[in-house]
């Protein structure tokens, strides 16, 4: 995929080229590991810091959920802990 869209004088974008990496070199199995435990995050018995973190980190796997900053930020907030 990658050379094709060099070859034909594509500027290849950021994003483009990290699905390209990823399907090359990440197994679909983990992929899909990655996005439920995204979809399945809650704060739970994490400090607030760690389970940003850990948001963080997930929802690379999960960028169809987090597109933008309005359902990202939604997101975050529907997994902390509702009596903070």
């Amino acid at each position: 995929m990658f050379q094709n869209m060099q070859q034909q004088g594509h500027v290849v974008t950021w994003g483009e080229l990290r699905a390209a990496f990823r399907a090359h070199n990440i197994p679909a199995s983990l992929m899909e590991q990655k996005q439920r435990e995204f979809c399945e995050l809650k704060q739970g018995n994490r400090t607030v810091m760690q389970y940003v973190k850990t948001f963080i980190h997930l929802s690379q796997y999960a960028l169809g959920d987090v597109a933008d900053e309005p359902s990202r930020t939604a997101r975050l907030l529907q997994g902390l802990d509702p009596t903070l």
